[in-house]
């Protein structure tokens, strides 16, 4: 090989990296940039609210109204604390500092907890959850932790993905593989597979034309995804516009884990989604 060609395939790999390295600091900036809006959102509404309760005489607030503007706090408090949960959870992603420690996770009883912890952001956009599956216990090799911070994540993409009066169905269950899975099905918008694939990366966030509430999943999505393929599990969107979304995460049985009996998920909360509705 030519001293000229080495040269030559030396620079262009420079200029590759260089431009990797730009995209790079492009989608970082657009991702703060997003996420100070999200940030901002919830602190002014606690710092406003928080300001009218200690000037109740000023307001002439009766016990009705303290109480809803306690539950404003409340509400904005929690999605204040999960969007810096999102950040801390990149930022360990991308420098490498997630570890896993597997352990035997009972995922009925980490789904029952999710939903719990969701039922505020739930209450407050008029969204029901419903559980489906029958309380068996199913257990999953994984780390507990990452475990539940992928279903708050997957929770939470399916609530801003539904409208006022929209539904959210989640189920534990054994697939039909025999793994352990988490099934998790909205009724709202859903995304096109460019949207999906947009979601998937962690640095990218859904834009609805010139709506800044940034409604999509965002980096949601991306985090689950990463914290199932991370304790060897597979993740699986199935999304249609108009239509809703599924969204399965797959993780490796544990040997504690009970011989339900397997079935076709995808297709079983599909039908149970159309038939409740109709």
């Amino acid at each position: 090989m030519s001293e000229a060609l080495v040269h030559h395939r030396a620079e262009l790999e420079i200029q590759s990296a260089r431009i990797e390295a730009e995209l790079a600091i492009k989608a970082r900036s657009e991702f703060l940039a997003n996420m100070n809006h999200e940030l901002r959102t919830p602190l002014n509404a606690i710092i406003g609210f928080a300001s009218m309760l200690r000037d109740t005489g000023a307001y002439d607030l009766d016990d009705e109204r303290r109480g809803e503007y306690a539950e404003y706090i409340l509400q904005s408090a929690d999605l204040l604390l999960g969007h810096i949960n999102t950040i801390l959870e990149v930022a360990a992603l991308e420098s490498g500092g997630v570890e896993m420690q597997g352990d035997a996770v009972e995922l009925g009883a980490a789904l029952s907890a999710a939903l719990d912890r969701a039922r505020i952001r739930a209450d407050a956009a008029g969204v029901s959850l419903e559980r489906r599956d029958d309380d068996t216990e199913i257990f999953a090799w994984s780390d507990h932790d990452r475990t539940c911070q992928a279903i708050d994540h997957l929770l939470q993409a399916a609530i801003k993905s539904c409208r006022e009066g929209g539904r959210v169905l989640a189920r534990a269950s054994i697939d039909e593989n025999g793994w352990a899975e988490i099934a998790i099905r909205d009724d709202g918008d859903g995304y096109t597979d460019e949207e999906v694939a947009d979601a998937l990366e962690a640095f990218k966030e859904l834009h609805r034309g010139l709506d800044r509430s940034f409604s999509g999943p965002g980096v949601g999505y991306a985090v689950a995804k990463t914290f199932a393929e991370m304790q060897g599990g597979q993740f699986h969107i199935k999304s249609r516009k108009g239509k809703g979304t599924l969204v399965r995460m797959i993780l490796p049985p544990s040997d504690g884990g009970a011989a339900s009996q397997p079935f076709d998920n995808e297709e079983e909360i599909n039908v149970e989604m159309t038939n409740d509705a109709a």
